[in-house]
């Protein structure tokens, strides 16, 4: 999943491949938006191919001024593929005869490692025959060629890049499972040869990392959070104190696993923000939050549903200077979700609110009967006494997208006037097919709130 600007006219478009289920049919898919009126989008042939279990980075990587494309993972046939499209203007992308050896569960990334002025590959993965391996393709006038590095390959991880001790070339960070579990490193670039740097980080898998000045001294400190050898979510701030060395920083950043990380100045302020995805150890979380300095992080309450095996990416698809969000994932309802949300407010989003525009289409033509449900720990009479509770509609058939979810959110904030205060405020919907599957889900989910301790409430209309 990736912003991408196709026809370099400064739109950016949304590009999401992957996988999903209808009906326990296993779909394969690959979607690029266009702009249509009134800031919706509308999904379109993508000149990109399906694959899954990989990833994609967007640069410009021949200098002729726009994006261009390298993707990895798995086709609808179960084969592994990494394809390089160089964008030649207009929309129209060609396929860049080189060969290249794809890797699934990783990541990839752009990224001028040896200082020479043009954009080489980082990726990491496991290999078709399941070896893991982190790979460097040097870029050398559109010829990219593949150089030994020195550095483990992990899966369900990443490789970062980052020039953390300010000498003009990538250094490399990387976290995942190595094979023989839990595994995070920091390698120092040496002109262009890779060195571990001894100094100790927390081990996790499931993980995901970012390089940026969260401290705001003009040195790169890093984000690092995942599942430790335990299965317990674990996230960390590293301050990078130079001369090798990195100071673990106390955060009020909520540990996630499976998880996805993105940074990026989203409220105008000069300082670099944090949204995150993954899951906890009770469900999956969207989580945004406003860097205040110093390390100190605020959680805006944005009503983004939190999602799992998926992503969250900052990029300002509406051109008006700040930064909004594309999310896709699963939802805790089990929900397949690709959605845009627009940061409201240039430059700053007025109490974390940030609104919905209409999702990417999906392949399916329905469904239509949906039902509301949100919970939280609190305490709905807005005392001292929080407890665990649900709170559910009766079944609808919607005529107009998120009706039923505004419907809900209005009778939910009149029965809980402190909801915006609680841990959990973001409502979910699930949909079916016809009225029966719909009520026997309904059920379901309130016969399995009830039986983990949860005291039910019906917000009927």
């Amino acid at each position: 999943m990736s912003w991408i600007d196709v026809k370099n006219n400064h739109q950016l478009q949304a590009f999401v491949a992957g996988d999903y289920y209808v009906n326990d049919k296993h779909v394969i898919v690959s979607q690029l938006t266009v702009h249509g009126k009134n800031l919706r989008f509308a999904a379109s042939r993508s000149p990109f191919p399906a694959l899954y279990r990989g990833d994609a980075a967007v640069a410009d990587y021949d200098h002729d001024g726009d994006q261009d494309i390298v993707m990895t993972g798995l086709n609808a046939q179960g084969q592994p593929e990494m394809r390089l499209y160089r964008n030649d203007g207009h929309g129209h992308f060609t396929v860049v005869p080189q060969a290249f050896t794809p890797l699934t569960d990783g990541s990839i990334e752009w990224g001028d490692y040896d200082h020479d002025g043009d954009l080489d590959i980082l990726e990491t993965g496991k290999r078709y025959d399941n070896k893991l391996v982190t790979l460097i393709y040097r870029n050398d006038n559109g010829v990219f060629t593949e150089i030994p590095v020195n550095v483990p390959g992990v899966y369900h991880g990443v490789a970062r890049w980052g020039d953390y001790d300010q000498d003009g070339d990538l250094d490399l960070l990387i976290t995942g499972n190595d094979g023989n579990g839990p595994f995070t490193a920091l390698y120092q670039n040496i002109k262009n040869k890779y060195y571990p740097v001894k100094d100790h980080f927390v081990q996790l898998q499931n993980s995901d990392a970012q390089w940026g000045d969260l401290d705001g001294d003009s040195d790169l400190d890093f984000i690092i959070s995942g599942e430790d050898k335990d299965g317990f979510p674990d996230c960390r701030i590293y301050s990078n104190e130079l001369n090798n060395y990195f100071m673990n920083v106390p955060v009020s950043i909520r540990s996630l696993k499976s998880c996805t990380i993105d940074l990026a100045d989203y409220d105008h302020d000069g300082d670099l923000d944090i949204v995150m995805t993954g899951e906890s150890m009770e469900r999956s979380y969207t989580e945004v939050y406003e860097n205040e300095l110093a390390f100190d992080f605020k959680r805006i309450l944005t009503g983004i549903p939190g999602v799992s095996s998926g992503k969250a990416i900052w990029g300002d698809f509406d051109h008006d200077g700040d930064m909004d969000l594309l999310v896709s994932g699963i939802t805790i309802c089990y929900d397949f979700i690709t959605r845009i949300y627009r940061n409201d407010k240039n430059p700053k989003v007025e109490n974390g609110q940030v609104t919905t525009i209409q999702p990417i289409p999906r392949l399916s033509n329905g469904p239509y009967y949906y039902y509301v449900f949100a919970s939280c720990f609190c305490d709905p009479s807005g005392g001292d006494h929080p407890k665990y509770h649900l709170f559910i509609s009766n079944i609808h058939k919607e005529k107009r997208a998120y009706d039923l979810n505004y419907k809900f959110n209005a009778l939910l904030i009149k029965a809980v006037p402190n909801w915006g205060k609680t841990d959990s405020g973001h409502r979910t919907s699930n949909a079916f097919k016809t009225y029966r599957e719909a009520e026997a889900s309904r059920m379901q989910v309130i016969e399995s709130y009830k039986a983990s301790g949860f005291e039910v409430h019906f917000l009927n209309w």
